[in-house]
């Protein structure tokens, strides 16, 4: 059994990619890293233990086109199962064996864990985030697809640009929406680097320098909300089911 783990990049720092790399060669199995390059590739990653795809022109998407390129590339090499890493982020070493061995018991072609959230230096803001929970919302990096569910593995590389700051959200309500098994670890094995300042407050610290607002997931919320009913229901339930608007 093949699986692989994807990691799209952009401008990242290389030691913060090199930890996420390093966090999936320590994988107590197997797995397939592949990193890819949203236009500004990296030439020492090339030496790396890796398979590093670099696409010619960055798409402004949050990595959106990438990681569906990157998981597309997985499938078509072989792979049965897909999982995602952002270039910021790390794994526990049982982050895959964990999700694939609950995919497996239950059979299903969606599976997730859940995640600690970071400081911008690594250390630990919560070790138990209740936002991602596997129901309500599932981070990108917390969710193992089954090569079956290509459909939502290619929607990565299918959204229109401007929707790419919620495009976690959007393939979530996708696999609610096609009514996909899910099954849940209940582990919180992926370390989320969190940026956003909302998650320092609602925990009762000062956001560090460095942290944001939400007005770009609000913009992309926006940019949704404006796309015709049929966009909308193409994207949710899939595409090909009747005329375009």
């Amino acid at each position: 059994m093949q699986i692989a783990l994807v990691t799209p990049y952009y401008k990242e720092d290389l030691a913060e990619i090199r930890q996420g790399h390093e966090s999936v060669l320590a994988q107590d199995m197997p797995c397939r890293h592949i990193i890819v390059a949203d236009g500004f590739a990296k030439p020492e990653i090339d030496a790396w233990d890796c398979e590093h795809i670099v696409l010619p022109n960055a798409h402004e998407d949050k990595g959106d086109f990438a990681r569906g390129m990157g998981a597309l590339h997985a499938v078509h090499a072989g792979a049965e199962f897909v999982a995602f890493l952002d270039a910021d982020n790390w794994v526990e070493p049982n982050h895959m064996s964990s999700l694939i061995c609950t995919a497996l018991k239950n059979g299903t072609a969606i599976t997730t864990c859940r995640r600690a959230l970071r400081r911008l230096d690594g250390s630990m803001l919560d070790p138990l985030d209740n936002e991602s929970d596997g129901l309500r919302f599932a981070d990108t990096g917390t969710i193992l697809f089954h090569k079956s569910v290509i459909d939502i593995i290619a929607l990565w590389a299918m959204m229109p640009r401007n929707v790419g700051t919620i495009g976690d959200q959007i393939v979530w309500a996708a696999v609610q929406a096609r009514g996909y098994p899910i099954s849940h670890t209940s582990l919180p094995t992926l370390n989320y680097r969190t940026k956003f300042r909302s998650h320092y407050i609602a925990r009762r610290e000062i956001p560090p320098a460095g942290t944001t607002d939400i007005a770009h997931v609000e913009s992309g919320a926006q940019a949704w909300n404006a796309l015709n009913e049929h966009q909308r229901r193409c994207m949710l339930i899939g595409y090909g089911r009747g005329v375009a608007a």
